[in-house]
């Protein structure tokens, strides 16, 4: 009986070991990282580009509704990937940065549902968007992940 519990423990302590050891190594190499984010993005972006744009204010919640739909699995898929140490702080402000332009597109359309004014509601996204798209364009640029820019 002593062996069989002598055993398990060893079995438990090898798990364990091997699951700290997968931790450590699940940082992507910087290839692996750019093609990575590559592939969610251009997905994001074809996904994006089958919306129409609205033909009138009253069609912006519909738009930015589906935007944000096509841009959520992308988010998703960047802050699964994680970066080698020498481009973790960049990667981290590129994400942070296009997870705030998901979060006030995402607050534009609570905003529109609520019944707030089209053109009031995208005038003032628009505001908010253009310095976290200038931040997430600069830290994609630094990080050489173009597929993820704003355009």
């Amino acid at each position: 009986m002593r062996r069989r519990g002598g055993r398990s423990r060893i079995a438990a302590a090898g798990v364990a070991a091997l699951a700290l050891t997968a931790c450590g190594s699940s940082s992507l190499s910087s290839e692996q990282l750019r093609g990575a984010a590559t592939r969610l993005c251009s997905a994001a972006s074809k996904r994006a580009a089958l919306i129409p744009t609205p033909s009138s204010p009253a069609a912006a919640a519909g738009f930015l509704s589906q935007g944000a739909a096509a841009l959520s699995p992308e988010l998703a898929g960047l802050r699964a990937l994680h970066a080698p140490g020498d481009l973790a702080q960049v990667y981290a402000t590129a994400v942070g940065a296009s997870s705030a332009e998901l979060s006030a597109i995402q607050a534009a359309v609570r905003d529109l549902a609520a019944g707030g004014d089209e053109v009031i509601t995208v005038k003032s996204l628009q505001q908010q968007l253009a310095p976290m798209e200038s931040e997430a364009n600069g830290a994609w640029q630094a990080l050489q992940i173009p597929a993820c820019l704003n355009h």
